[in-house]
């Protein structure tokens, strides 16, 4: 064993173990978890549940009291817990972390992390005088003893066992299980992010550009995401918009103008567009080869060549397929996938303005009647939590919905939750019009 200066914790080579009966017992026990693993790993649908039973078998093994993943930016020198598994509460216990936290009092495990070193620490107590920040953090945590190991493969962070109270200096059981969690995390991220794929189109090739215009505008290429921030101008999100919702083959510079900014007077709206047009593919270059605004002998138009999807196209054809279906599963399907695309106004920032009220409000209209037939359809089946759900949404982009406040207050009341109930109702006279507010009264009455 050798010490670390003066810290007395000890980075221990595990091929030089002093004590026989001990790492005999070490590999007999290494040997029967790995038996009990297997079993057990054979019962996983999921890439969470492998990663989970994991981290058991390692609580098990170690004797441990708490086992997790912590989700490490060495760059920003932050980490977070993400997956975990507590001996007393099994998975997903109460959190042994912050949500988000600073690196700055672990120096020593960026250190290991860059190294490709686990951490160990036998006893807190060895490092209280040489790193008394570390001790703090530890002792805030209820941590005397700890064993981590880094990993990479896509995500980076951590897999951890807090108060081992066993094989305290042997990391090669958790090195080796650590590849079998990584591996899970990975693969559920990437089961993550195909789930998103099927709401928006698969980005297959260069040309393929998704554009979401419901809430915040977003642009998403093969090559990345563009948001409506990070365009820093809202004039260049209008007139993209614009150009989006009109689909002309081309419009003219005046034509734009008058449309969307008919207060401001400009003897060179060409001009003044040529400069939102440059700077627009300024950024959109980033993510893109290609143009998406081009300027033509006629105006401006969106690029031809590109096969670009909005949120709004799938909007309308979930709508249309919801309508034409006859099944009952698979309309309800249909309207989850539009519900979910709604994430508030076409652009929202200019939510208020004369030239997109009319496209704005038909949407508002469509929205809430989505919400409206896939809620019955969920109140069919007693289904009260996603009622709930789609309820709270609806109120939260459209405060002035009945419909929204009607079932929110009703299924709070079919739940048992009255006060919960009488509170959404003192809530729905404060965003509803006195007419509105009593015909809520009657609905609710009846």
């Amino acid at each position: 064993m050798k010490q670390i200066g003066k810290n007395k914790v000890t980075d221990f080579n595990e091929m030089e173990i002093q004590n026989t009966k001990e790492h005999v017992q070490y590999a007999v026990d290494t040997e029967r978890a790995l038996h009990e693993l297997q079993k057990h790993l054979a019962l996983c649908k999921t890439p969470m549940e492998v990663a989970l039973s994991v981290m058991e078998a390692l609580i098990i093994f170690y004797d441990a009291e708490w086992c997790g993943i912590l989700d490490a930016d060495a760059d920003l020198e932050v980490w977070t817990s993400y997956w975990w598994y507590t001996k007393d509460e099994g998975a997903m216990g109460t959190a042994q972390y912050n949500e988000l936290e600073v690196m700055d009092y672990y120096e020593r495990w960026i250190k290991r992390f860059k190294a490709h070193q686990p951490m160990v620490v036998t006893d807190i107590e060895d490092i209280k005088e040489a790193y008394p920040q570390e001790y703090e953090q530890y002792q805030q945590r209820n941590v005397k003893a700890i064993i981590a190991v880094p990993f990479w493969m896509r995500s980076t962070g951590f897999v951890s066992v807090k108060n081992p109270k066993r094989y305290k200096t042997q990391t090669g059981f958790i090195r080796l299980l650590t590849y079998a969690i990584v591996s899970s995390l990975n693969e559920h991220r990437m089961t993550e992010t195909s789930k998103h794929s099927l709401v928006s189109p698969r980005i297959a090739s260069e040309k393929d550009v998704y554009i979401s215009l419901f809430g915040e505008l977003k642009i998403t290429t093969a090559n990345g995401i563009l948001t409506e921030k990070e365009l820093k101008s809202p004039k260049i999100c209008r007139l993209l918009v614009y150009l989006l919702i009109t689909k002309k083959a081309a419009t003219s510079p005046r034509e734009i103008a008058d449309a969307i900014w008919p207060e401001e007077e400009s003897d060179t709206p060409g001009k003044n567009l040529k400069s939102l047009v440059y700077r627009f593919q300024q950024a959109f270059s980033l993510i893109s080869e290609y143009r998406l605004i081009e300027s033509t002998v006629n105006g401006y138009q969106i690029n031809p060549k590109l096969n670009i999807m909005t949120d709004i196209q799938l909007f309308d054809s979930k709508w249309d397929l919801a309508v034409s279906t006859s099944l009952v599963e698979d309309k309800e399907e249909h309207l989850k996938k539009m519900v979910d695309l709604y994430e508030g106004d076409i652009l929202q920032s200019a939510s208020g303005e004369h030239w997109l009220m009319p496209i704005l409000v038909n949407y508002q209209y469509r929205y809430v009647g989505a919400v409206n037939e896939l809620i019955k359809a969920l109140y069919e089946k007693k289904y009260c939590h996603h009622i709930h759900t789609y309820a709270a949404k609806l109120i939260s982009i459209i405060p002035h919905s009945i419909d929204g406040y009607y079932w929110l207050i009703h299924t709070m009341n079919l739940q048992g939750h009255t006060e919960m109930a009488r509170t959404e109702f003192r809530m729905a006279e404060t965003h509803l019009t006195e007419d509105e507010y009593e015909e809520l009264k009657k609905r609710l009455s009846a």
